[in-house]
């Protein structure tokens, strides 16, 4: 199937449906207006996906993800973390890379051990760190820095506008405190300052993306009709199914599984696909990217499903992820996450006993036990290079 042109089509497979495990396949029957010609909308073969009302999906995503993780609300992690960087442009994964920061617009309360492959950065709340706190980059906060068994290690620049309460504070390039915060442990710096400390909020949350626009937007026009796309394609699953996505603004009203199995949406192109309602299936759900496709998928509910699959480890910048709702998104033991998720009104529960996340996350907190390591696609940052 070509990624390409108003020849290519949508095909929606179900498999297990008949007697015997037969196949059956449908095209299915066409709606929306597609507002613009698919074949002019993807002429261009290097032109990133552009949304209805003009804007570049890459120079959305550069916009908002631009921390390995970043939360809306307060970041606790129970268990050992760690976060490193990469750029998938250059050279597929490999440990220790830089670039890679932790944010919240509150507090950080770490359990466990961490190593930060990049900047630490905290609002009013805080930073509570467990026994050992490595981080790569810059530590700043507005509030105190904590506990008093925690040895902490910072290779950049230290900003706290709170009291400090450690065992050990080692800093090697300055250390900014507040005026009259109290400071406890062995403390030391490359210098020296005092000085009042403001934090900027680090993350885009929910007054970055307008997803209930964006569902709106392209329930009115899309290329469903060109491709033989049906809104309701995916409304009641039974087993297997597959969606193909080539290049092109696709919409469905929701998606609804039962029973075992995995429905996989499988973009071909630059696609975009927009979801009006929920992501809810027994089945896993599986998102496959082929070579230099791409996709930005805006769910205006939110997802609940019984595993995920989500994109290519080799290219966590090709898949974006926006989800509208509030609630929890649940990540299941054996769950592969390779993708840049914005969910910015919802938690990331995670089960244990430990998960490796390829991407980038912007959520209001991340819950659940076990070892967590975040591996940031730094190209994201440079996702809007195609728009320009």
């Amino acid at each position: 199937m070509t990624g390409r042109g108003a020849a290519a089509a949508v095909a929606v497979v179900l498999a297990g449906a008949g007697a015997g495990g037969c196949v059956a396949r449908d095209t299915i029957a066409a709606d929306g207006d597609a507002g613009v010609d698919l074949g002019a909308y993807c002429a261009d073969p290097a032109a990133a996906a552009v949304l209805v009302d003009g804007t570049c999906a890459g120079a959305l995503a550069e916009d908002v993800f631009r921390h390995a993780v970043c939360a809306c609300q307060a970041l606790s992690l129970p268990g050992d973390a760690a976060t490193d960087g990469f750029d998938s442009r250059v050279a597929p994964y490999a440990p220790g890379g830089g670039g890679a920061a932790l944010a919240s617009r509150l507090e950080i309360d770490l359990a466990g051990g961490a190593v930060i492959g990049g900047d630490l950065i905290a609002g009013a709340g805080g930073i509570e760190a467990g026994a050992t706190l490595d981080v790569g980059g810059d530590l700043v906060t507005s509030g105190g820095l904590g506990r008093s068994s925690s040895a902490i290690t910072v290779t950049g620049a230290a900003q706290i506008g709170g009291a400090v309460d450690v065992a050990s504070l080692d800093v090697g390039g300055t250390l900014t405190t507040a005026p009259g915060a109290t400071l406890a442990g062995a403390i030391t710096a490359g210098a020296q300052q005092t000085a009042a400390v403001a934090v900027p909020p680090p993350c885009r949350c929910e007054e970055a993306v307008d997803v209930a626009a964006i569902v709106l937007d392209h329930a009115l026009s899309n290329h469903d009709a060109e491709l033989g796309l049906a809104p309701d394609a995916l409304r009641a699953v039974a087993g297997d199914a597959t969606l193909e996505l080539p290049c092109g603004r696709f919409y469905l009203d929701g998606v609804v599984g039962s029973g075992a199995g995995t429905i996989t949406l499988r973009a071909t192109g630059r696609a975009v696909l927009v979801i009006d309602g929920d992501v809810t299936a027994a089945q896993t759900l599986a998102i496959e990217l082929a070579a230099d496709a791409e996709l930005d998928l805006f769910v205006g509910g939110t997802i609940q499903v019984g595993g995920l699959r989500l994109g290519d480890p080799a290219r966590p910048r090709a898949l974006r992820i926006y989800v509208g709702a509030a609630g929890s998104i649940n990540v299941p033991a054996g769950s592969t996450i390779a993708a840049n998720l914005h969910a910015p009104r919802a938690d990331l529960a995670i089960s244990p006993p430990s998960t490796e996340l390829y991407g980038a996350l912007v959520v209001a907190r991340v819950a659940g036990g076990g070892a967590l390591t975040f591996h940031h696609d730094r190209a994201i940052t440079d996702a809007a290079a195609a728009c320009r």
